[in-house]
């Protein structure tokens, strides 16, 4: 369930546009928010030339922390007050991806909210790509908030969900988050899957051939529709509508985003580390589906079988 809602938070306004949301997640499931805040000290980020801490530079350190705190106490009443929500506040000491996924795991976040930068990562208070870092290391949904999407300042009120599978039961590790997030807003979803043929001769030739159905695409294809059709099943018992979409690309990734351009849904959900297009989604795929998609993207990584 998503009654756990943890929100990184740098100081910055384009950190801060993840509030709204995560706010109205908890509110509509009855839950907390946690805001968290990675202080760097300065035994991360580095000494002086002769590797020697001054009294100034501890001093500047504790202002800064002191600040760091000021600002998220601030915030977390003001945001507890006007949205009648719970909410806490955590300072990390640490580096912002480790103090996030640590934080999420110590409060059993059901769900991280946090916006990702174009260029800088996360924000531009922060160094490397925090959002991408977080991904990678923690088994907790979350969802990433693109600086270009398409609300343009308007409420997130999510109506369709396109969710993405790909046969494999790590893959599968996404549907309850999707479905608890879809129940919340009472929206709609795709469920998706992208069946890559195997052709193992030449392409133009199996492709053009009068043959029906040479290399079983046919079958796999119907078996995927199977697959997911049991997934709508499920999803429409627990009161959602749902629906099952299957399509036949020789590259999976490639048919992904042309139906979320095409079919233009609120979020796109996923696992990673599947197989197919899930298993690439951390890396160049990544970029292209939370940086490109113009919309956010529910992902998890699922634990090891």
């Amino acid at each position: 369930m998503l009654r756990t809602i943890l929100v990184p938070l740098d100081g910055s306004a384009l950190a801060e546009r993840a509030l709204p949301i995560a706010m109205d997640i908890a509110r509509r499931a009855g839950g907390t928010v946690h805001l968290v805040r990675a202080h760097v000290p300065l035994a991360i980020v580095g000494a002086t030339a002769e590797g020697v801490f001054t009294q100034d530079m501890l001093a500047a350190d504790d202002a800064l922390r002191n600040r760091a705190v000021q600002y998220l106490n601030e915030r977390a009443h003001n945001l507890a007050k006007d949205w009648g929500v719970p909410v806490e506040a955590h300072i990390e000491d640490g580096t912002p991806g480790a103090c996030i996924t640590e934080a999420a795991d110590r409060v059993n976040a059901g769900l991280i909210v946090m916006t990702t930068h174009g260029a800088g990562g996360f924000a531009p208070g922060w160094l490397g790509s925090v959002c991408d870092a977080v991904i990678r290391h923690t088994h907790r949904a979350v969802l990433a908030l693109p600086e270009n999407d398409a609300h343009g300042g308007k409420p997130f009120v999510p109506k369709r969900i396109a969710m993405a599978l790909d046969g494999s039961a790590r893959a599968d590790g996404i549907i309850p988050a999707a479905r608890d997030l879809a129940l919340l807003f009472g929206a709609e979803v795709d469920v998706v899957r992208m069946v890559a043929p195997f052709i193992p001769n030449d392409v133009a030739s199996i492709l053009t051939s009068e043959r029906p159905d040479p290399y079983g695409i046919d079958a796999e294809a119907a078996a995927a529709k199977e697959a997911i059709d049991k997934v709508v099943k499920g999803l429409a018992e627990s009161g959602l509508k749902a629906e099952a979409t299957v399509r036949v690309e020789l590259s999976p990734v490639k048919a992904l985003l042309a139906h979320v351009e095409e079919t233009d849904p609120d979020i796109l959900a996923l696992a990673t580390q599947g197989r197919g297009f899930s298993r690439l989604i951390v890396g160049s795929v990544a970029d292209k589906l939370i940086r490109g998609a113009k919309r956010p993207v529910l992902v998890l990584r699922p634990m090891k079988d």
